[in-house]
């Protein structure tokens, strides 16, 4: 099949759009949609400082490698990244993700996440004991914003694609705490967390990293946190199937129910809420009285 804007063999077919895209065209599609909301949001602005968490998956590769192109020129603007290590000994992704990070000439900072809730900034060697602090968030938020605070750091670019936000919506809307949506980033101790794939669909983003030199058969997507919303991704991926614009409803739906000025912010809040307890291994419900959810 032929790519709908050229002559050349298309890589993808996008359901929603009708289009076939090869791959120069798909990378100018995903760039597109990612300015596009880097646009509307006001993603960036002069004197950011803005850390990619990079995990050393493709999605989180692509957006370093994509965020370092779009600001190659701005003086004004700080690229880094933060890489969190989980305390288990095996650390092959952050070993990944900092040759990466050294590939594309970017500053790294370190923390690490152990089972006994001592989170650790590497780089300056000050723990935080999680069981002290009053959690109104997952601890491995509360370890990126207390790390992007000591680093003037001003906001935090998270891979996030459409799949991810599109299943949390749907998973508010069956567990009946749409509130969630409404929050964003309402404490003053939250760093800004912005996601330019935020309207790019997995498999768009896979192919894109793949085209960027990032291969590897999964990406940067968002781990379901229990039984329910692993049910609610795999009944929303069927019906997609059919309803090929369904994720860009929802999310589009989320962010008219979170309102101005907290719009996308709040589905990118409750992604982090969900991933925070796919992260500690917490039923939702748990998570839901753990993390102040209600």
């Amino acid at each position: 099949m032929q790519c709908s804007k050229c002559h050349r063999d298309a890589i993808v077919f996008q359901p929603y759009s009708g289009m076939h895209l090869c791959g120069q065209h798909l990378v100018a599609d995903v760039e597109a949609k990612a300015k596009k909301m880097i646009r509307a949001q006001g993603w960036l602005r002069p004197g950011d400082h803005i850390a990619v968490l990079l995990s050393g998956d493709p999605g989180s590769s692509a957006l370093l490698y994509f965020l370092k192109h779009l600001t190659e020129q701005r003086r004004d603007i700080r690229i880094s990244a933060i890489t969190i290590a989980d305390g288990t000994g095996d650390n092959s992704d952050i070993s990944r993700a900092k040759k990466i990070a050294q590939a594309l000439d970017t500053e790294v900072f370190e923390g690490l996440w152990q089972e006994s809730g001592i989170l650790t900034s590497a780089d300056t060697e000050k723990n935080l004991n999680i069981a002290s602090l009053p959690l109104s968030k997952p601890p491995r938020s509360i370890l990126i914003d207390r790390m992007a605070q000591q680093h003037g750091i001003t906001s935090i670019a998270w891979a996030l694609c459409l799949d991810d936000a599109a299943g949390v919506v749907l998973d508010s809307f069956i567990r009946g705490n749409v509130d969630i949506l409404v929050r964003g980033n309402s404490s003053k101790d939250t760093i800004l967390r912005i996601c330019p794939f935020i309207s790019v669909t997995t498999e768009e983003l896979s192919l894109y990293a793949d085209l960027c030199g990032f291969p590897e058969e999964q990406t940067s997507c968002l781990e379901p946190g229990d039984r329910l919303h692993k049910d609610t991704v795999a009944m929303l991926d069927n019906y997609t199937n059919n309803h090929p614009a369904t994720k860009y409803a929802l999310l589009n739906l989320g962010e008219n129910l979170a309102g101005f000025p907290t719009g996308i912010a709040g589905i990118i809040y409750a992604c982090e809420w969900f991933l925070g307890c796919a992260e500690s291994n917490i039923e939702s419900t748990e998570c839901d009285m753990k993390y102040g959810a209600y």
